[in-house]
């Protein structure tokens, strides 16, 4: 019978220790699997954060670009320059900053269909530096990156590339990130930024969270970023694993994949792979994070050996104690033994429990119950098990001891999981406060291209707009009055509550209460405890006390037009809060636009009346000249008095003659002497010799003169163009007939408003 219950123990403690030990060891391996692969995850978000940030400013230098169209070329190119030069003077990361854009796309009298004009600001020997070239390539190039960007309108991340910016210093490997620049539907250029990528390998070398474990970076192209084995850098991965490895295939394609790899020292790991799309670029890069195998079997190896160990004493101990009271147990040993080869077989239903009568000897009774916690902590790990494959990840469990190490690992593969799900919580959070700001900054740029002629108007879409998509409360827009240069004060423009327009009107001293302060010190004030008589809330429930306020100053390039106050019982979000300050930023872009393009309306304006006023004027004296001829004397005192009228215009005015075919004829001193030419060399010339002319204009300069001909009188704001500089007049263009009637020649009466054009 000993003999018998012995080999019954063995081969059920083998049986139960295997099973367990086995399960364990799978458990472990997969649970260690499943851990490396979310490093592997989060370590891509961390490098995906890192290059969305560079190619989010790039699609916001994008889409300040686009209105390039509202300034003359010269202006245009120092536009785009102070955008790059601020940006990377801001930035030491970024090595060079560059637009690249289309000549025939920006300037209307390029005649090519083909050429590029660069503009780049880089760094080199701790020095920034400038370079504008014109790339006038002919047709039949070689078409490479630049031109796939342009034509199919897609963010790019660069492969990898080594380049030197200066002799004295070493190449180093770079990528670039590049955003297409699309107005109307239309490419017109790109603007991007060079990045090192050895700021990768600080971070690389910094992975060890598994003992033996170490990450790497790879490129769309399978080149090596960065690696614990920095002779890997700058190769690919093909030269490494093969060329008939099916790794780089799989990055391409974007892929989550794992696998072992053996290296050159015979050990195994276990490597997972991540893929990292960049903004909207569809070359995605992959982040590697490999994990010796030694390492994640050997808790459970190390598990396995105790447990044969323990197990082997303890089947002796069991042996010897058989030995001494085999002759009176030798039924519950019989039926001790069906039950633990059932629970071998896996078989742990809780009604085949041992029944311990009192009068068993403590021995049986121990054994007993210890059949009896084994099943039932079986049972209790299988439910724990069962509720986490399910998905339940907050289910508690109650180890047997400190020493159960099944239940050990389960909660620390339920802790893993719940990291896991965590991190990807947050990572799902962060996309969508993401989105949330790039959508708000996408429908912004489009309202901010509307309404901008009625400045009510145009406050009014903005405020409205702003409130509804942060879901505040109420808001207003007000903006710096400074008509007056005397006495600048803040004015409300446009104000929006519960969901209806208010008209209010409110004037603010610049410095006075939280407005003005916000307009002096040109910073956001934010708020949550307000006082009760600052701002409350009106709806049809009566009026309370928002409990969030805030202020963001509406300024650009250090210069301030404004300020947006928005209030809600809602607190506001930090990406809210820099969302408003980005979305303020444009809006005081435009208003600036805005006010430039009012001012220049009002001094057209008032230059057409002047013009008018003067017309009337010479009208009134042509008929005096007539009523004078009456008789010799009144006509003699009549003539002096028109001469010295003539005398006085031409002191006081531009005056140019020119015949009925646009050839200037008589020039006057005045006009001479403001352009600095002499007068025999301005005699033949033709009026549209020296004038700034935009392509409608070319097309209606033609109708101009006919209508002159015609008799009909024309006024116009010239753009002239004389001894390298440049002069903007307000013109009228009045045909002077003969006695018939018949236009003879065209007197040009002119009013020079550069400075004030300038100016605005």
């Amino acid at each position: 019978m000993l003999v018998y219950i012995l080999s019954a123990s063995l081969v059920i403690y083998v049986l139960a220790l295997g099973y367990v030990s086995l399960r364990l060891k799978n458990i472990a391996f997969d649970n260690a699997k499943e851990l490396t692969n979310t490093y592997a995850r989060e370590y891509a978000n961390y490098v995906k954060a890192d290059l969305n940030v560079d190619m989010n400013m790039m699609r916001a230098l994008a889409q300040v670009s686009e209105g390039y169209k509202r300034f003359p070329k010269d202006q245009m190119i120092d536009m785009f320059n102070d955008i790059i030069e601020n940006v990377i003077k801001d930035t030491p990361e970024f090595l060079a900053i560059f637009y690249s854009l289309e000549l025939s796309a920006i300037w209307p009298d390029w005649e090519k269909p083909f050429g590029r004009m660069r503009l780049i600001y880089y760094r080199s020997d701790g020095q920034i530096h400038y370079k504008n070239e014109v790339i006038d390539t002919v047709p039949g190039f070689t078409r490479g990156d630049y031109y796939h960007q342009l034509e199919n309108q897609v963010e790019d991340v660069m492969d990898p590339y080594f380049y030197a910016y200066s002799q004295s210093e070493g190449e180093i490997l770079m990528t670039s990130t590049v955003v297409p620049i699309i107005v109307d539907g239309i490419s017109i250029g790109v603007v991007g930024v060079d990045l090192g990528l050895d700021r990768f390998q600080e971070s690389i070398n910094e992975i060890r969270p598994v003992e033996g474990s170490y990450g790497f970076l790879l490129a769309y192209d399978g080149v090596f970023v960065a690696h614990k084995n920095e002779e890997l850098i700058g190769k690919s991965i093909l030269e490494v694993e093969g060329e008939k490895s099916d790794i780089l295939e799989k990055i391409q394609k974007g892929e989550e994949f794992s696998m072992i790899k053996t290296d050159e020292n015979n050990l195994d790991y276990w490597v997972s792979y991540a893929p990292i799309y960049i903004g909207k670029s569809v070359t995605p890069w992959s982040f590697g994070f490999a994990v010796p195998v030694d390492v994640i079997l050997e808790e459970a190896k190390s598990t396995f050996r105790s447990s044969i160990f323990w197990g082997m004493i303890g089947l002796l101990l069991i042996a010897f104690i058989i030995w001494l009271i085999a002759h009176n147990i030798s039924h519950p040993i019989f039926k001790t033994t069906a039950i633990l080869k059932e629970l071998a077989k896996g078989d742990i239903d809780k009604t085949k429990k041992l029944e311990v009568k009192s009068n068993s000897s403590i021995e049986i009774s121990e054994m007993g119950n210890s059949v009896n916690t084994l099943i039932d902590g079986l049972n209790k790990t299988a439910e724990f098990a069962r509720e986490i494959g399910k998905g339940n990840l907050e289910k508690e469990f109650e180890v047997l001891s400190d020493k159960d190490i099944l239940g050990n690992s389960l909660l620390e593969m339920q802790k893993s999981l719940n990291i896991a799900q965590e991190q990807e919580t947050e990572r799902k959070l962060e996309d969508q406060k993401q989105n949330w700001a790039t959508q708000g900054l996408a429908k912004f740029g489009e309202i901010l291209r509307q309404n901008t002629d009625d400045m009510h108007e145009f406050a009014y879409h903005i405020v409205s707009n702003l409130v509804k998509y942060i879901e505040a409360n109420q808001g207003g827009l007000f903006i710096i009055n400074d008509d007056d240069k005397n006495d600048p004060f803040v004015e409300l423009l446009a104000f929006y509550a519960y969901e209806r327009r208010k008209y209010m009107e409110k004037r603010i001293d610049i410095g006075v209460g939280l407005i003005g302060r916000c307009v002096q010190e040109q910073k956001t004030i934010y708020m949550t405890d307000l006082p009760d008589e600052y701002i409350t809330i009106t709806s049809g429930l009566g009026q309370s006390v928002p409990s969030a306020l805030l202020i963001i100053p509406l300024k650009v390039n250090d210069e301030i037009f404004g300020v947006v106050e928005l209030a809600g019982f809602n607190s506001f979000e930090d990406h809210i809060i820099k969302f408003v300050e980005e979305v303020g930023e444009s809006i005081a872009s435009t208003i600036s636009t805005t006010k430039i393009n009012i001012r220049t309306s009002q001094l057209l304006e008032q230059s057409q009346q002047q013009s008018e006023e003067m017309a009337a004027q010479e009208e009134e004296m042509r008929q005096n000249m007539e009523e004078l001829q009456a008789t010799q004397e009144e006509a003699a005192r009549r003539s002096a008095e028109m001469q010295g009228l003539l005398d006085g215009l031409n002191a006081a005015n531009l005056v140019i003659e020119y015949d009925l075919d646009g050839h200037i004829i008589d020039v006057n001193d005045n006009y001479l002497k403001l352009v600095g030419i002499k007068k025999d060399q301005m005699i033949g010339t033709h009026h549209s010799d020296n004038m700034n002319f935009t392509e409608q204009q070319k097309k209606e300069n033609t109708k101009f003169w006919i209508d002159l001909k015609n008799g009909v009188s024309k006024k116009e704001t010239d753009h002239v163009k004389l001894g390298g500089k440049e002069y903007v007049f307000v013109a009228t263009y009045t045909p002077i007939v003969d006695e018939d009637g018949n236009p003879m020649k065209v007197l040009k009466i002119a009013t020079d408003i550069t400075d004030i054009y300038k100016a605005n």
